[in-house]
């Protein structure tokens, strides 16, 4: 007995041993956990199942193992506005409902050595603009409580319908369908012809019915801040950042008149120009055909007597040079597309006849023709640069009279006669570029002669029985044209 308890006393350490080396093989043969950032839910459920890990009481982590609910959509927009609700609340945050993440802010409930649940993205909350809308957008908007904006724009006649299929086709905005609005979605109404005003002639005697005019089509825009600025941006673009042309026109009209006017007259009433002696059968010849200068511009006063022939008479003569230059630089601005008109006419009145009765008589009807400069301009922009200009000019002026008709016995109506010149050229113009305009030449020459006959036609000696006028008129019209693309500096040039 002493032999066998002494061996169970060498054994037992032994034993021991041995029981702590199967223990330690087994814990090695055990997965080990890693660290807990590097865990997967699949690791997580192995160590559960070993034992290794134990879920702790009162704590639900079936969302932690259990498959993604699907997107079942949902109005964003309420979820947004609970939520932002519920963390301006004060006092401690309601605890999260089964299968819902943790309020933001908290770290989610997670077992020892699990890596934290990571939070779920919330419905972005309706943006409140950091600015003041009034300020980007003009007074004339509408602020609605849940922060969307409302907002019209006015555009040209039948321009609002093409402008909203743009949109829908090319804007890449959300538009809006039905139910509750987001603020990203963008919210059209077309109001067409909207715009009208009535107007009245305030001049006439007893004022006329009122006439409608339409004036524009309104696109009404609803969304949220950001987005209504991106639709305000493509608006500019397409419908109110239409190019401004100014227009830069110099007329020089050159008109030149070189005359000759020679005359002779009498001394005086008395005194004939020819005297002849007494007894003859021819006592005197006379005459009296002065220039049209008159006598102060007489040249000689001539007096002889030949073999009882007496001879007074005043010769006239008067050259006269005109050169006149008449210079207007009008300036005007127009949208591209649009025509630029700039005018400098009279009105001359005309007679139009309709009938001819058979006494003589005509029926006739007054009315008024323009006579002068007309300009007119249609500019386009091709590229960034490049200006088209469409020109279209006219010049016209009265170059005499004509009769025609008379009015009982001695009334004789005449009417104007008025000669045009007119040009219409399509031309590309860089900046700085000018377009010159000319060749509207015009030429008159004017011979008028009064003489005695038979004696006014003797060479040389003739010229003492006559009067003669020439008169030569030319004039010129050039047109000078330089485009000029309006951009935002020149809103802040001085006046």
């Amino acid at each position: 007995m002493p032999a066998m308890s002494a061996r169970l006393v060498l054994l037992a350490p032994l034993c021991l041993s041995l029981l702590a080396a199967c223990r330690s093989d087994e814990a090695a043969r055990a997965p080990e956990p890693t660290s807990d950032n590097h865990l997967t839910v699949d690791q997580i459920r192995d160590l559960i199942a070993q034992g290794a890990l134990k879920p702790v009481e009162g704590v639900d982590d079936s969302h932690l193992f259990a498959d993604p609910a699907p997107n079942t959509g949902g109005d964003a927009f309420a979820a947004a506005e609970e939520s932002a609700r519920a963390q301006q609340a004060p006092g401690p945050p309601a605890p999260p409902k089964d299968g819902e993440p943790a309020p933001a802010g908290e770290p989610a409930p997670t077992h020892p050595g699990t890596q934290p649940n990571p939070p779920q993205p919330l419905p972005r909350p309706l943006a409140q603009p950091t600015e003041n809308p009034y300020l980007v957008f003009g007074k004339r908007i509408v602020v609605y409580a849940n922060g969307l904006i409302m907002k019209p724009f006015p555009l040209r006649i039948g321009t609002g319908k093409k402008l909203m299929e743009l949109m829908e086709s090319y804007g890449n905005f959300p538009l809006y369908k039905d139910g509750l609005q987001a603020p990203d979605q963008v919210r059209l109404q077309l109001l067409g012809e909207w715009d009208q005003e009535q107007f009245a002639d305030l001049r006439a005697p007893v004022p006329d019915d009122q006439k409608t005019f339409k004036v524009a089509d309104w696109l009404v825009v609803t969304s949220g801040f950001d987005r209504l600025r991106e639709v305000e941006d493509f608006i500019n673009v397409f419908a109110a950042g239409v190019p401004q042309i100014e227009i830069e026109a110099k007329i020089v009209e050159v008109t030149t008149t070189d005359s000759l006017d020679l005359g002779v007259r009498a001394v005086d009433s008395a005194t004939p120009i020819f005297g002849f002696p007494d007894h003859t059968f021819v006592q005197s010849l006379t005459y009296n055909l002065p220039n049209s200068a008159g006598v102060v511009n007489s040249l000689l006063s001539l007096s002889a007597v030949q073999d009882g022939v007496a001879f007074n008479a005043i010769l006239q003569a008067l050259q006269s040079y005109e050169n006149v230059s008449i210079i207007s630089r009008p300036k005007i601005a127009v949208r591209e597309g649009g025509t630029a008109k700039i005018l400098n006419t009279v009105k001359l009145p005309s007679y139009s006849v309709s009938q001819i009765q058979a006494g003589g008589q005509a029926a006739a009807q007054l009315y008024y023709e323009e006579v002068g400069i007309k300009l007119f301009v249609v500019p386009r922009v091709v590229g960034t640069q490049t200006v088209a200009l469409n020109i279209d000019i006219e010049s016209s002026a009265q170059t005499g009279t004509a009769a025609t008709f008379t009015l009982g016995t001695n009334q004789v109506v005449t009417n104007p006669i008025v000669s045009k010149r007119a040009a219409q050229t399509v031309v590309y113009l860089e900046p700085g570029q000018a377009v010159i305009l000319g060749g509207l030449v015009s030429e008159r020459t004017v011979d008028t002669e009064n003489r005695v006959p038979i004696l006014g036609a003797i060479p040389v000696l003739g010229y003492l029985f006559k009067s003669t006028q020439k008169r030569k008129e030319q004039a010129n019209v050039l047109f000078f044209i330089r485009p000029r693309i309006l951009t935002g500096s020149d809103l802040n040039r001085e006046f």
